[in-house]
């Protein structure tokens, strides 16, 4: 298909996009030049929308490390601890089910990559900001291409965009910095970030590697977990309140198994149906159904197909899921098909099966998210623990009769969450007295750790200094925001 001068390929099979973005993966890794961010493609600004050249290779190689080295370290921690910060916060205030859940994401990346939950607000700003920038329904030049030639005074679009650029560097210059005093103080947390300068020294893994690379590399890490776990965890609320006997045979294995303490990762073998509804989460309503698009470096034909050099290739991740041969039923949520010898999608043995490795919603080829077990983990921990805490139940109106609850109501970014909805949830027998400690230990120190990002703590003023620079860009961005009735603000 022709779009305003450049050529678009839709693949809804998995095969077919397995054999061309894997298994032809020398010529189809590229990305996209995206029209509202031109230097997406070499700035390195973007690990996951930067194309096939030699600062991406650096860059995804370094990611994998700090990931891998990392894994060893006590990281694992720090998702089951924001997990029991969330409980509490759904279990008593499911009306602001969306707020608590995008501060969950927010704030289990940061303390992963930088080792502390300070940053997670201002992370959560600039990671909305650049959804929209990249997004066909959030910036008009990404539909319509000529408007990307515009002057920065003419297009709000480039405004907006370089504003919310000044944020993220800030943000990242400042998060390296406090990582760095807290090692030469009392000690830094265990992070990526910590992990990078720790093996810096002559003769060090990363002895060669610019601080700059690993600043922008852990920071679109931590952008990239922030925009696509909140979405599934939603989503599950929304699988629970119209199939609610898999809410009950969760709770089932959850007590069984668990004899009445929450979840924990540790616990993941035995616990295969919680694994499954994390599956069939993802595959139900995709958070990212049109896939994140590849462009071919040369000339290419694939049964009979010219493709062209330039090409733009899009994995639909919603037409993949709905293959009726593959996933009976699509439109049913029905995890039993990971569990059940008599569907095509199970896999033995169920310690091992379902999991999320190799699965198409993580992308194809050398364009594979690096994060999956980190995915995984944060997906297993926040829909166990749910399930274990409350019931989630339709909202009753005074007449007792039932709010209404979408169907496939989707906001329309690249990203996918879905529309606002309404539920009630009761706290389970037993559980409310757990729960307030798990959250008054989850949440403690938070304000320590403010007060040392913001340079309070330190013994010198030069990260204040950052600091105060950090608020103020973020300041004139939120102006800009308000003030720019141009652009579509879509709500995390």
């Amino acid at each position: 298909m022709d779009m305003f001068g450049s050529t678009h390929i839709w693949i809804s099979s998995e095969s077919v996009a397995t054999d061309l973005l894997a298994r032809r993966s020398t010529i189809y890794s590229d990305r996209p030049v995206i029209p509202n961010l031109p230097d997406n493609r070499y700035s390195g600004n973007y690990l996951a929308l930067a194309g096939r050249n030699d600062t991406w290779k650096r860059q995804r190689k370094l990611a994998h490390g700090l990931m891998s080295v990392s894994a060893a370290q006590d990281l694992h921690a720090y998702p089951t601890r924001e997990r029991d910060r969330l409980l509490w916060l759904m279990a008593t205030q499911p009306a602001e089910y969306r707020e608590w859940i995008e501060q969950f994401t927010s704030r289990t990346v940061a303390r992963l990559s930088w080792g502390s939950a300070a940053p997670a607000d201002t992370l959560r700003v600039t990671t909305q900001g650049l959804l929209e920038t990249i997004s066909p329904a959030g910036a008009l030049p990404n539909v319509v291409s000529f408007l990307a030639g515009l002057p920065r005074w003419a297009s709000p679009w480039k405004r907006r965009e370089a504003a919310r650029h000044a944020v993220e560097e800030k943000l990242f210059t400042r998060c390296v910095a406090s990582v760095r005093e807290g090692m030469e103080g009392s000690g830094a947390r265990p992070s990526f970030v910590q992990t990078f300068l720790s093996d810096r020294s002559p003769g060090g893994k990363y002895a060669d590697v610019e601080v700059w690379d690993v600043m922008y590399t852990v920071g679109q890490m931590a952008i990239a977990g922030a925009l696509t776990i909140g979405s599934p965890i939603q989503t599950f609320l929304l699988a629970m309140l119209h199939f609610p006997e898999w809410q009950r045979k969760l709770q089932e294995e959850i007590e069984t198994v668990c004899e009445g303490r929450c979840p924990q990762w540790s616990d993941r073998e035995r616990l295969p149906m919680v694994r499954a509804v994390v599956k069939e989460v993802l595959r139900w309503r995709p958070p990212v159904p049109t896939g994140i698009p590849h462009a071919v470096e040369k000339d290419d034909v694939y049964e009979g197909y010219f493709i062209p050099k330039g090409a733009t290739i899009h994995a639909l991740e919603w037409s993949i899921t709905r293959d009726p041969v593959t996933y009976p039923d699509p439109e049913i949520f029905n995890p039993a098909r990971w569990l059940e010898e008599s569907y095509p999608t199970y896999r033995a043995p169920l310690t091992t099966y379902p999991n999320l490795a190799n699965y198409s919603q993580f992308g194809f080829g050398r364009r594979t998210c690096q994060g999956v077990s980190i995915v995984e983990q944060d997906l297993f921990l926040t829909m166990g623990g749910l399930a274990w805490a409350m019931d989630i139940t339709p909202k009753r109106r005074p007449d007792g009769s039932a709010v209404p609850v979408h169907w496939n109501d989707f906001t329309p970014l690249l990203i996918a969450k879905p529309a606002a909805f309404e539920f009630d949830v009761k706290i389970r027998k037993g559980r409310e007295t757990v729960l307030r400690q798990m959250h008054e230990e989850a949440a403690s120190g938070d304000d320590l750790e403010k007060q040392a990002f913001n340079g309070q703590a330190t013994k010198e003023g030069m990260f204040a200094k950052e600091a105060s620079g950090l608020s103020e860009v973020e300041g004139q961005y939120h102006d800009f925001e308000k003030g720019d009735a141009h652009m579509q603000h879509t709500q995390c």
